[in-house]
């Protein structure tokens, strides 16, 4: 890191070349690793010992350092491009890993309804046992590891600077809150300034240790778009903070991603119903449903966006309504088969396990009745 720059997809190039860091080391040093001549340059001002000075400086300022080998090194990042080969970390790191973690990004400069939703839904995440990741910035970043905070909840920092420089100050009166509740985390070697270009190369980590990123405002061209890009990339899943004014520049980059598909946020159950299912079990609370307007299931615009999914919702909805009490144990069983809106002869076959004239016997007495009707191509539908 040290030769070629912090994130320079060099360095794994050269591991992979020669089996691990260190023999990657030696083989440039001797040559048998091709060089450019600016690396050469470079290379030829280091050694080991430059390297003993920054863990001596670590040691000192009680800074651990984990590389991609070490056990503590978050496994979600080791599966995204170009991960990070150092990381320093001021903190607790150890079980990120085996975390609920979503990221929030946004705006330096939000508007007052974005800090208040922000706030309020990186609360309630941190009540539910949500770790909440984000970059330390100005506006929301801070809003969101503030709100964490003030729950005791675990937040991550994600530093565009060296782990020992304090930027951005208005955030310094948190630093040790953050430190104790989690970890302030960073790439860059110690004493590296908070540079622009900085910044951009440090999103592919906000976005690689969760399980989806939060975008809550974010102009075109933000910082945060970046962080939602690599998202995407990563295979992690995005959510935006719905606008307030959909003519207000500072939401333009929301726009294109609800545009585009993401899960818009009204409430923070709406990133816990995403993870419910799988991760249930590292759930602290959720807050009960009544409190939240949830999508209706027989809503014609729900079931339009989603047939798949709710299709089964609305023919067990219509199986219950209906009264049964007439039906032979043989037409009962035919009904049941109607777990999809319409069924082929053969699918209603294949499931009865009765024979045809059965079956044929059945259905006609069943359209009769007017408990189901037949479509062309020997298509039955409940009616």
């Amino acid at each position: 890191m040290m030769v070629f720059g912090t994130a320079n997809p060099r360095i794994w190039d050269i591991i992979h070349e020669c089996g691990d860091a260190k023999q990657g080391y030696y083989g440039a040093v001797n040559g048998s690793v091709k060089l450019t001549t600016a690396e050469k340059n470079v290379i030829n001002k280091l050694s080991l010992e430059s390297a003993d000075k920054v863990i001596t400086l670590c040691e000192q300022e009680n800074i651990s350092i984990y590389t991609y080998n070490d056990d503590k090194y978050p496994s979600q990042l080791r599966s995204i491009f170009n991960p990070p080969s150092v990381l320093f970390c001021d903190g607790i790191l150890d079980n990120i890993s085996d975390e609920l973690a979503v990221t929030v990004v946004g705006t330096r400069h939000p508007s007052p309804y974005g800090i208040n939703a922000v706030e309020k839904i990186s609360s309630e995440l941190s009540k539910a046992g949500f770790t909440i990741v984000s970059g330390f910035a100005d506006g929301i970043d801070s809003a969101a590891h503030r709100a964490a905070i003030k729950e005791n909840g675990r937040t991550i920092a994600v530093l565009g600077c060296g782990i020992d420089v304090d930027y951005p100050k208005a955030n310094s009166d948190i630093r040790n809150a953050v430190r104790q509740n989690g970890a302030l985390i960073s790439e860059f070697l110690p004493g590296t300034p908070p540079l622009g270009r900085n910044f951009p190369i440090r999103n592919r980590i906000l976005s690689g240790l969760s399980l989806g990123v939060f975008i809550a405002e974010a102009p075109c061209g933000s910082g945060a778009l970046i962080t939602a890009d690599m998202a995407v990339e990563q295979g992690r899943d995005v959510f935006c903070l719905p606008p307030a004014d959909i003519f207000n520049k500072n939401y333009q980059g929301v726009i294109k991603y609800l545009r585009d598909g993401a899960v818009p946020v009204f409430s923070h159950l709406d990133i816990i119903y995403e993870y419910y299912t799988t991760f249930s079990h590292k759930l602290l609370s959720l807050k009960p449903e009544n409190e939240y307007i949830s999508a209706v299931s027989d809503s014609e615009v729900f079931l339009q966006k989603n047939p798949d999914i709710n299709i089964q919702k609305k023919i067990t909805k219509k199986l219950m309504e209906k009264n049964y009490d007439g039906l032979s144990d043989t037409q009962l069983i035919i009904v049941k088969c109607f777990r999809e809106d319409q069924k082929h002869i053969d699918d209603i076959i294949a499931e009865s396990g009765f024979d045809v004239p059965v079956i044929l016997t059945a259905l006609t007495e069943l359209e009769i009745s007017g408990v189901i009707r037949s479509l062309p191509g020997k298509i039955y539908q409940l009616c």
